[in-house]
Order: C-alpha cells, then structure tokens, then sequence
C-alpha cells in the first residue's frame, strides 16, 4: 500500500473518530439536560369545583417548573393553574403531592405563577436557567419536558419549527410532541439546556403530525420582572379590534375599530412601534408585550393618513383573575365578562360563565355566555348588588326572573336571542378569588 493510501485511510478512520465523539458528546449533553429537568420540573394536579368560563369542572393534570427556590415559584400554564377557585397540587419527582397558592395568572398569555411552601423544597431541587435575552432560531433543538399522558417526568425532542404569524402571532411553534400532560412543561434548547418556552397546545386534530406551541419565555420573562418589582404585570384593556387579512400576511397592525377614550387611535392607524423601542410591532402579542408596565404612560408612534405621528395617552390594566369574582346559584354562575367590541355590541357587563349539567339552571334553560341584562327587574352595577337581590329573593321564598341577550346561532333571524328565565334561588354562593 502507497504512502498516500496510508495516509488516505488514516484521514478516514480519523474523520470517522471525531463522529463518533461529536454524537457521543451530543448524547451525554442531552442526557445531562433532561436529567437537570428532573430536578426542576413538577407534576400539578388541579381540581376546580365552581369554573369560570375558560375552565371545566373537574380534575385536570399538567406540569410546572421550578424558577425561584427561595419563594418557592413555580412557572406553569395558566389552563393548568385554572383561571379559577381551584385546590392545586405539586410534587417534586418522587416527592409527595403538597397544597399551593397562586402568585399570579395572566389574562392574556397563558401563564401563571403558584407558590410551593419553600420549606418544603426538595434539598437536591433546583432553579431552572431561563433564556431572557434570545428567540430561538427555525430549526433550533428543543426538548419537551413533563408528563404526556401520565407518563411521568418524560422528555421529547424536536426542532422550532416556526413562529405564529398574523395579527395575534407570538407563539413559538415546534415538532417536539406535546400532549396531555406536557402542558405547563418547559421547552428546553438542547444546546444551552436554557428553558425557552411553556408547552402549552397543539393542534387538536386527529390528522395533526406535531403541531405544537410553546409561549415564548422571553415574554414571560418582563412579567417576573414586573411581578419581583412589586408593579402591576397586567395587560392593558385594549379595546380595539384590529384588521385582519384573510388573504395573506402582511405584518402590520392596522386598526379596525378603537373604542379607547384615553388614547385618541383612529380607524386605519398602522401602529409601527412604541416610543423608546427600536422594533417595530408586528403583532398584537408584540404590541401588549411592550405596554406591560407602561399603561399610565403610552407613547406609540403610528402611522396615519401617510404620515409619522405620536399618539399619547393612557390605558386601564384587565383585571386580576386571581381577584376574580362571581355569583353562584342553581348551578349558574355569574361574573364579568369583557370583550373588546362590547361597547358597539351594546353587551351587559355581566356574563353567565358555566352552567352545571345537571342542575335546575339548566333545566330551565340557562347557558353559557347568555349575557344577564337584569334580575328581578332591576339591573345591577356591580356583583355585590346581584348578590344582595338573590339573597332576598331566597329569604323571601321567590324565584329569581333572569333576563339574558345570548348570540343567535342562526344569525339570520338576527345576531341575538332574548328570553327571560325563572330561577329558584338554591345554593347561593358569592365566589371571590382563585
């Protein structure tokens, strides 16, 4: 054999050498990024008895993380947290199930914030290292950690596979299977084993082949800087509705209809970006993420008539969902209920948000999202006064005249129903916090 053959081959065994470390080394970097989620990452059971519209009644599972061992945070979805009163439990790997509290639920993202008892933290539990600062690249590697159907403390991997476009837009989109049970899990990159997102959905079709979502943790990242800081992390109340291009993408937020008082939008202003921010806002999760904090003062540079102007004013936060409250009786319950067009739509502020399957509410014919525009006859500004009516109504032995405005299904007979319905006054609660 040749000097250059010799050389040749060894060049070969070489090259295939310096493979075989770089996917062993790949492989012992993955292994120690799902063992470090172990410690990290928690099992959450929830069960929730009275549910305010975006929940069901019932126990659900999901999971959590770990991002502040000394007040004892846990990051988690806010559809595993429940938007409402709810008995949460926790469990670090192979622990047992403890009680927590919520810290926080945002109305907007889904994300949320509960409290495990520091004390009771597992010794070798340990924070998780969030990537604040970056997005993730298409086709970057990310690992899904959490319980997919029950199967607990279980790792997937994947790829970004994009980013949510349109006018909402903002969620990171990945391969990385998440199901049942992931919810709430981190999305890890598989090469920083930094947490860059919250496992939060997919596309629940039967055809779907991993079309997943995550919430973007560089978002959630300015709540808990807020949240830490003892500010208000809230979203604003923007009523505004915006334009949507069914046809294609064409990344600009152009407003449609403002009902806003306190800040003078106009319909087809193009908002371009926040003042004090070089990025121009491309959506409306990128709008809200740079208003958090700033509602007293809003800056917003758009763009109207073709030409560059400031628009100044103020916005009102949404409210706390953990300071939520509502009415309870006959299996109906009664709450607040926004939306950003109800002022055109002429809507009542007040909402039934579940309805019992098997209680006399149902029966007579109450359901979910028929808005309440009187009790009794009389109308009612807050859920203190309703409760008042019900309850001497109840003391009196009289059935309570519910008067609702529900969407018509059938819109061509008109976009809403009226009907009036006859309700005993029977277990009557006054729901109040999470």
């Amino acid at each position: 054999m040749s000097a250059r053959n010799i050389s040749t081959s060894g060049s070969i065994i070489l090259s295939l050498m310096v493979c075989l470390f770089s996917v062993d080394s790949l492989q012992a970097n993955d292994e120690r990024i799902f063992n470090d989620a172990i410690k990290y990452t928690v099992e959450i059971r929830t069960r929730v008895e009275i549910p305010f519209a975006e929940d069901d009644k019932g126990i659900s599972y999901g999971a959590g993380f770990l991002i502040d061992k000394k007040r004892g945070w846990i990051l988690t979805n806010a559809h595993v947290a429940s938007y409402s009163p709810a008995e949460i439990r926790v469990a670090f790997h192979q622990q047992d199930w403890i009680s927590v509290e919520k810290v926080y639920v945002d109305p907007y993202l889904d994300m949320a914030i509960i409290k495990f008892p520091p004390e009771k933290i597992p010794e070798d539990a340990k924070e998780a290292s969030l990537e604040c600062d970056l997005s993730p690249s298409m086709g970057h590697p990310v690992g899904a950690f959490g319980h997919p159907w029950s199967y607990s403390f279980t790792g997937t991997r994947g790829i970004i596979s994009g980013f949510t476009a349109g006018v909402e837009g903002g969620m990171l989109q990945t391969d990385a299977p998440i199901n049942g049970g992931n919810s709430g899990g981190p999305l890890i990159s598989m090469t920083t084993g930094k947490v860059l997102g919250i496992n939060t959905s997919r596309v629940d079709e039967d055809s779907n082949q991993n079309t997943n979502f995550s919430e973007r943790i560089d978002h959630i990242c300015k709540l808990l800087s807020l949240i830490r800081n003892r500010k208000n992390p809230s979203p604003p109340k923007l009523e505004v509705v915006f334009q949507k291009d069914t046809i294609k993408d064409t990344n600009k937020l152009i407003i449609a209809k403002s009902y806003l008082l306190a800040l003078p939008l106009k319909e087809g202003d193009i908002i371009l970006n926040v003042e004090g921010l070089p990025a121009p806002i491309k959506n409306e999760r990128g709008l809200i993420h740079a208003l958090r904090g700033e509602l007293g003062n809003v800056r917003l540079r758009v763009l109207r008539d073709g030409k560059n102007v400031a628009v100044v004013g103020k916005l009102e936060p949404r409210e706390m969902i953990t300071e939520r409250k509502g009415v309870f009786f006959s299996g109906v319950l009664i709450s607040k209920e926004w939306m950003e067009d109800s002022v055109e739509l002429k809507l009542p502020e007040f909402a039934i948000h579940s309805v019992e399957p098997s209680s006399t509410g149902r029966m007579e014919g109450a359901s979910k999202y028929s808005f309440v525009s009187s009790v009794d006859g009389k109308q009612f500004k807050d859920l203190g006064a309703l409760f008042e009516i019900l309850s001497k109504l109840k003391e009196h032995g009289k059935k309570a005249v519910v008067k609702l405005k529900s969407f018509n299904e059938d819109s061509s007979r008109g976009y809403f129903d009226y009907n009036v319905i006859s309700l005993d006054v029977e277990d009557l609660k006054y729901v109040n916090g999470t």
